[in-house]
């Protein structure tokens, strides 16, 4: 069955009109495109669809993945291929449009979107399952070759920043940035579980910003 008359049915099943389908989120004109085969929904519109339907995503998944999850492949090597001729603008265009599903196809976005110079990576990957190790992972080597923009737009992009190691490798980026303040506020939250790594950053935190109270009670610490 195709996907259209797929939505249609389970819409007539649930006592809807088109206009009662689309709410605000889209309007009934596209809807009826849909329904009647002439438009595709992106995930988003599909995730919509079948919340107010009452089905699991999965359910209409099979009709629309094979041929949307190959355009939406063909568009990350596109993307890709643009960032590697340096053509950004062209690149966030095309990760814009590429749709998918499966954590393969999100991390890579995620990769490429990491990649691109000023990209909103939380927007351009909304409704990624959680990657945050992934993330993390990426942040930390980004830090250690010196890449704070990119490890700085990798964290953001994590779903949970009350993590141990979000807090440590955020302190961790905001001293080498002499943002020492900042540092200090992220670095608190990560004492508990890394103090042998917090400890002597926050030292030198307060030893910066002038606190030699509190760079002295640090360095004690160090030393129990």
């Amino acid at each position: 069955m195709e996907l259209g008359e797929k939505i249609r049915q389970a819409r007539l099943a649930a006592g809807l009109s088109q206009r009662q389908l689309a709410g605000e989120e889209i309007t009934r004109n596209m809807l009826s495109l849909i329904e009647n085969g002439a438009a595709k929904p992106s995930v988003k519109t599909l995730r919509y669809l079948a919340r107010k339907l009452d089905k699991p995503l999965s359910y209409f998944l099979e009709e629309w993945a094979a041929p949307e999850q190959a355009r939406g492949w063909e568009l990350l090597a596109r993307a890709q291929k643009a960032l590697d001729e340096g053509r950004d603008r062209y690149a966030g265009n095309l990760l814009e449009a590429a749709e998918g599903t499966g954590e393969d196809f999100f991390r890579r976005k995620m990769l490429i979107a990491a990649r691109l110079p000023g990209a909103d990576i939380p927007r351009l990957c909304a409704g990624l399952p959680s990657l945050d190790e992934e993330l993390l992972l990426r942040a930390r080597g980004a830090l250690e070759t010196g890449d704070f923009d990119r490890c700085r737009r990798l964290l953001d992009a994590a779903e949970s920043r009350e993590l141990p190691q979000w807090n440590l490798l955020r302190g961790r980026l905001e001293t080498a940035r002499k943002d020492y303040a900042a540092a200090l506020e992220y670095l608190r939250r990560a004492e508990h579980t890394y103090p042998d790594r917090v400890l002597p950053l926050l030292e030198v935190c307060c030893r910066e910003l002038g606190d030699y109270k509190g760079a002295y009670e640090y360095a004690c610490r160090q030393k129990k």
